[in-house]
């Protein structure tokens, strides 16, 4: 396999780890909805910078970070679980000014989303598998293309996100005062939700 093949797929890899329906995506709907393109498209880069930490994980094959990852998963689950129940409760309990501001990039929205991506320890399970699908073995490559790889992912999760945001985006320009509230509610229980299965996934496993 050449190392162009192997650049390609981890472009591939990146856009595909993005688009499963979880936290960081209904945080980047909700953001891009009620506060613009650049709110959301902050919130989609923290979850290009899980993917890439789980992909750096995946590539050069850190089993230590794999085995503490296994081995605190009731932990992360349960921890995890309550900050993005908490997050969702504050993003319910937010209103939505009538005169609405395109807000700038934000890292807070980034630290957010961020911090859920990496709350959910199937992640880097999700990174894992994508690698062993696609046939990522690198061990006989050269040592700059498992680093172009990795930037090919970061670049195909980030052009995602900045698709997805800025098509949200404009989207939202449509809606009025009311659909936008409703939008926020649906967003913020979505999250609330996916929040509560982890933790009830870590005190199950408590048990």
């Amino acid at each position: 396999m050449t190392s162009l093949t192997f650049i390609l797929k981890g472009f591939i890899i990146g856009i595909v780890a993005a688009i499963p329906v979880g936290p960081v995506l209904m945080m980047t709907l909700q953001k891009s909805v009620t506060d613009g393109r650049k709110a959301g498209f902050s919130s989609g880069l923290g979850g290009t910078a899980v993917d890439t930490v789980c992909a750096i994980v995946s590539a050069f094959a850190i089993s230590g970070i794999g085995s503490f990852v296994d081995a605190h998963t009731t932990v992360i689950e349960i921890v995890g679980g309550l900050f993005i129940m908490v997050v969702g409760f504050n993003m319910f309990r937010s209103r939505i000014p009538k005169e609405r501001r395109r807000k700038s990039y934000s890292p807070k929205n980034f630290i957010k989303a961020a911090t859920m991506g990496f709350s959910n320890p199937a992640a880097l399970a999700v990174m894992l598998a994508l690698f062993a699908t696609f046939g990522m073995d690198m061990g006989n490559q050269p040592a700059w293309v498992p680093v172009l790889a990795i930037v090919a992912l970061a670049t195909g999760s980030a052009l995602y996100w900045f698709c997805v945001s800025g098509a949200v985006a404009r989207l939202g320009d449509r809606f009025n005062l009311k659909v936008l509230h409703i939008i926020n509610k649906v967003a913020a229980i979505g999250i609330f939700i996916f929040g509560t299965i982890l933790l009830v996934k870590g005190i199950i496993s408590l048990l």
